[in-house]
C-alpha cells in the first residue's frame, strides 16, 4: 500500500493508477484459475471454455486502458517548470552578445532570435529578473509575476518605450479607413499608431498578433485579422503620435517605403485629432480622403 501512494504524494497518480490496474488484473485472472471446480466435464478445448475468454477480455481491457493512461500522461508534454516568455529587442547589432538576462540569478537562454528580438522562457510565479543591454551600457530589475503561456515585453533602457504600429495597410494593402466617428458610416483613415507604452518601469503585456521583428510578420492575413509590430522609440519622440510616426520612418526605412507605396500623406490625422474634429469638419476629411482614394486606385 506504500508503494501505491508514494506516487500519489510525488504528484504521479497516473502511475498510481497503472499500479492499482495491474494488481486488480492479476489478482482476478488468478482467482478465475483457481476457482473450485463446479464438476462438469471439462471440455476438449480449454480455449473455448467462458473462464479463458473472460480472462482474455480482462488482459485486453487492461492493456487498453494502461495504453490511455501513458498516452495522456505523454499529451501533457516534457516535464519539468512551465511558464511563459519574456520578450526583448536589443538596439545593438549583436543582441545574442549584448543582451544578458538572469532570472532569479540564474543566467537564462533566449528560445527564439529573430532579428533584434530575443525571447527566454520564464517558470510561471514571481521572480526577480536582471537585463543587459552593453550596447546602451544601461541595466535594469524588474519584479514579475507570469502565468502559463503568457509573454511579457520588458524595455532595455528606461528611455525607449515601445511603440505599436499597424502594419495591417502598410503590409498588406492599401491604407483602410480605419477611426469610427460619431457620424453614421463615416470612418477616416488615420495614422497606424495603435498604443504608446510609456511605463517602461514595468513588463507589457504583448498585445494580441503583436511582432517584434518585421521578419516575423505573416505572409498574408485571414479576413478580420490584424498584425502590428512593436518597435522602441526615444520615449521623448512617443509624445503625439504625429512626432511619434515621423520619427519611426526616420528610424526604420522599411516603414518609410511602405507609407509612401501605399499612399499615407503628411495630411492624415491621427486618430486622437479625429476624436476632437467637429462633425462638418470629419465630413470633409471624409469625402477628401474617397476622392483620393478614387483618383489613386486602378480601373
Amino acid at each position: 500500500m506504500i508503494r501505491l501512494i508514494r506516487p500519489i504524494i510525488d504528484g504521479n497518480a497516473l502511475e498510481a493508477l497503472a499500479i492499482f490496474v495491474v494488481v486488480f488484473v492479476v489478482w482476478w485472472v488468478f482467482s478465475l484459475l483457481t476457482a473450485p471446480k463446479t464438476g462438469h466435464a471439462e471440455p476438449d478445448d480449454p480455449s473455448g471454455s467462458p473462464g479463458y475468454a473472460k480472462v482474455a477480455l480482462g488482459l485486453l481491457a487492461a492493456a487498453l486502458v494502461l495504453w490511455g493512461l501513458f498516452a495522456l500522461r505523454d499529451s501533457d508534454g516534457p516535464p519539468g517548470p512551465k511558464g511563459g516568455l519574456l520578450h526583448v529587442v536589443a538596439t545593438g547589432p549583436q543582441p545574442d552578445r549584448d543582451i544578458v538576462l538572469r532570472v532569479d540569478d540564474q543566467p537564462v537562454a533566449p528560445v527564439l532570435h529573430a532579428d533584434h528580438h530575443l525571447a527566454f522562457p520564464v517558470p510561471s510565479g514571481r521572480h526577480a529578473v536582471f537585463l543587459k543591454d552593453s550596447s546602451v551600457d544601461s541595466s535594469r530589475d524588474f519584479e514579475v509575476d507570469i502565468r502559463e503561456g503568457e509573454a511579457l515585453v520588458l524595455s532595455v533602457h528606461p528611455d525607449l518605450c515601445p511603440v505599436q504600429i499597424d502594419m495591417s495597410a502598410l503590409t498588406y494593402g492599401r491604407p483602410a479607413r480605419s477611426t469610427r466617428t460619431p457620424l453614421d458610416g463615416v470612418v477616416i483613415r488615420t495614422l497606424p499608431v495603435v498604443e504608446v507604452f510609456t511605463r517602461t518601469e514595468s513588463p507589457i503585456w504583448l498585445p494580441r498578433g503583436a511582432v517584434l521583428s518585421f521578419n516575423e510578420l505573416p505572409d498574408s492575413l485571414s479576413p478580420g485579422s490584424s498584425a502590428s509590430i512593436l518597435i522602441p522609440l526615444p520615449c521623448s519622440m512617443a509624445q503625439d503620435d504625429r512626432t511619434l510616426w515621423a520619427e519611426a520612418r526616420k528610424r526604420f526605412p522599411g516603414l518609410d517605403d511602405a507609407a509612401r507605396r501605399v499612399g499615407y500623406t503628411e495630411a492624415d490625422p491621427t486618430r486622437r485629432e479625429v476624436a476632437a474634429m467637429d462633425e462638418e469638419r470629419v465630413f470633409e476629411l471624409f469625402k477628401q480622403q474617397g476622392a483620393a482614394l478614387a483618383r489613386e486606385t486602378p480601373p
